[in-house]
């Protein structure tokens, strides 16, 4: 039989190898979302070619918004270490026991 510190570590160790789950299946999803986001003739990043439709590539007669070519791509990291390093803190805090009334003494 597990105490409580060992249930709370298994399932934490549970929600993690989940969340990685998850974010293997949507980063695909994410990864072409991204991709369409920058091949925008609005952002006109360049090295990104929309290959249906000519007029949508990079035109170097435009003025490019690096930074903003930048945040985009990004953006597909923050969101990976964010939710990792949200997942591994979950992991190892500790949750105080509740033996009375007042909590833990």
């Amino acid at each position: 039989m597990m105490n409580r510190n060992g249930q709370a570590i298994m399932i934490n160790l549970l929600m993690l190898v989940f969340t990685i789950m998850i974010m293997v299946a949507v980063i695909p999803m994410l990864n072409s979302i991204l991709d369409i986001a920058q091949q925008s003739d609005g952002l006109n990043c360049a090295g990104y070619n929309h290959t249906s439709d000519p007029s949508l590539s990079y035109n170097s007669s435009l003025g490019t918004n690096t930074i903003a070519c930048v945040a985009v791509d990004l953006y597909l990291p923050y969101i990976v270490l964010a939710i990792l390093i949200g997942s591994v803190a979950s992991l190892l805090r500790r949750r105080p026991e509740i033996e009375g009334y007042g909590g833990a003494y």
